[in-house]
């Protein structure tokens, strides 16, 4: 593929958010892809290789710890430079110029989704021979310890083209006085969240406006709608057959769910301020749906107006459904093939147990093995810093990844706009989501022209 086919493809799907995907698992792929292609086993030189990345504050703090941890065990053979590139725009940008100049680094942390006009040009490492060899592969024990659906974000073909890296997943966050007060339940489903939010939206003065609403949403509410439709029973996409499916019976039922909230007054989109997390702040939204990535913020916020609150596990549909967003780390095939087994002893390293447990307890993402969920230590870390976490391990059970189709920001940003259509009256639900699914279909098939797919 040309270089300039990837620049004009990646800057029409620029993304400011975490996407994930997920791929089909063969068990025996890595085995038979490890017998046919030749890899590095062995370094016979010392190595020093990058990792471009987008992590700052204590993010960034517990990743420098775990890459500090590795050089030290690795010392005289290899060593991983962290490189700081900005924000996730700064970074993929950075990224696109360096795919046409030939200068990837060894490392990145990417999106599954974005990943995709990479590995269409070859410019991404098939990591089935890595993870399959006998000599330096991952131990069965351990790579069956890694939740499957997020473990598989980065398959395509059957290949392993990145692995994953940090993940968060959406929870309820509720005012803990307030459903005190006006003695309402946590909601577990869909017609209690819509009961509970209907008794929190309350008018405390008696001016006839309300002061309290009972469920703030992000402004992405629409970019990040696909756990709706998952919980009505739906789908997004068949990736296998290239169908989309949000037009339907389930996608309907979503976003008159969703739509209905908003235009009863019960639920109020952050068209403004983008996040929730200022309104429940300020005890004017009794709940509020949102990213864990997001905790840091909110309880900074929340303890600045003494607000008490806590979380709890999405409230469930026709069935339980939780998505699972953040990037994953994959390895350009342009570096050496000594630089790129560094790399890949690099993410092993990240996945053991240690280093999960750090990335756990230190980050704001979630743990990526099974092991370590179940852990006394994770376990005594969630009950008393940090129990949201705790809430957010349970969805790893029902959990689920968005489509990684290339160009698929363009099926999020249709369905976005369909919802404000739908929240503005203008369209019902049905008449908009068959208009985005129209306009989704052309735009992903402007996307394959593009590559003369």
């Amino acid at each position: 593929m040309k270089f300039k086919k990837l620049t004009a493809l990646i800057t029409a799907v620029t993304l400011t958010f975490g996407l994930a995907a997920c791929g089909s698992n063969k068990e025996d792929a890595s085995k038979k892809e490890e017998s046919k292609t030749t890899i590095a086993t062995e370094i016979k030189e010392p190595v020093t290789i990058e990792f471009w990345h987008a992590m700052n504050g204590e993010n960034e703090a517990a990743l420098k710890d775990i890459t500090e941890e590795f050089n030290k065990k690795n010392k005289d053979k290899i060593t991983v430079k962290l490189v700081y590139q900005g924000h996730y725009k700064e970074l993929f940008s950075k990224l696109d110029g360096a795919a046409k100049s030939k200068k990837l680094p060894a490392l990145t942390m990417i999106y599954p989704n974005r990943l995709t006009a990479y590995v269409m040009n070859d410019l991404v490492e098939n990591l089935n021979p890595y993870i399959g060899n006998e000599k330096i592969g991952f131990k069965k024990d351990v790579w069956d310890d890694i939740p499957e659906f997020v473990r598989d974000n980065g398959m395509w073909n059957d290949k392993h083209y990145s692995l994953p890296f940090n993940k968060g997943t959406y929870l309820l966050f509720y005012n803990e006085d307030l459903l005190k007060k006006y003695n309402v339940k946590v909601p577990t489903n869909w017609d209690e969240l819509k009961e509970a939010s209907k008794k929190l939206t309350v008018d405390t003065n008696g001016d006839g406006k309300n002061d309290i609403y009972g469920l703030g949403l992000n402004s992405s509410v629409g970019i990040d709608s696909s756990f709706w439709v998952e919980q009505a029973g739906g789908h997004l996409i068949d990736e296998a057959n290239d169908k989309l499916l949000f037009n339907s019976k389930e996608g309907v039922e979503a976003f008159d769910f969703l739509s209905g909230l908003v235009k009863s007054g019960n639920a109020k989109i952050a068209t403004e301020e983008k996040y929730m997390t200022g309104a429940f702040s300020r005890g004017e939204a009794a709940m509020g749906v949102s990213s864990i990535s997001a905790l840091p913020d909110i309880i900074k916020a929340c303890k600045g107006n003494n607000i008490n609150f806590k979380t709890a596990v999405l409230p469930e549909g026709k069935k339980k459904a939780a998505l699972f967003s953040g990037t994953d780390v994959a390895i350009f095939n342009t570096p050496s093939s000594e630089e790129k087994l560094a790399a890949f002893e690099y993410l092993k390293f990240f996945m053991e147990k240690e280093s999960q447990t750090k990335w756990a307890t230190k980050s704001g993402y979630l743990p990526l093995r099974k092991s370590v969920i179940d852990s006394k230590e994770f376990k005594d870390y969630v009950e008393k810093e940090n129990p949201a976490k705790g809430e957010a391990v349970k969805e790893f059970d029902y959990g689920y990844c968005d489509p990684k189709v290339l160009n698929g920001y363009a099926i999020h940003d249709n369905m976005a706009k369909a919802l404000d259509e739908i929240t503005a009256g203008k369209k019902d639900s049905k008449q908009a989501l068959s208009d985005a699914e129209k306009k989704a279909r052309q735009e992903l098939d402007e996307a394959k022209k593009a590559f003369g797919k």
